[in-house]
């Protein structure tokens, strides 16, 4: 079975078309031809394609789906950590700004 992109099948569906139409003089076929979705026309001549993600009505099945949903925990674990990182930047605990009061404390009575 060949592989083509989706934009590679329709190429081909308005070729043939246009060659039923034009060489084979065969406008009745050419119609057929245009009015069947590309998914069906690719079907028919054994072709698969290969970036069927790009249309909108496509559902993912359940690996892909338990795949991208382990990618987005890891991703969003990394952001949180890197958020904490940010926060323990821009506001220490509090365990730490006390640590920090007693030492100005400390160099204020010398």
């Amino acid at each position: 079975m060949k592989q083509l992109t989706r934009e590679q099948v329709e190429g081909r569906k308005e070729k043939a078309a246009r060659f039923v139409r034009d060489v084979l003089d065969d406008p009745d076929r050419a119609d057929e031809i245009e009015d069947e979705s590309i998914d069906d026309y690719a079907k028919r001549r054994k072709f698969q394609i290969i970036n069927p993600g790009r249309r909108k009505n496509v559902m993912a099945n359940k690996q892909e789906l338990e795949e991208r949903i382990n990618e987005l925990e890891e991703e969003n674990e990394q952001l949180q950590s890197r958020l904490d990182e940010i926060l323990d930047i821009v506001a220490p605990s509090e365990e730490e700004d006390e640590g920090e009061e007693g030492e100005d404390e400390d160099l204020g009575e010398e």
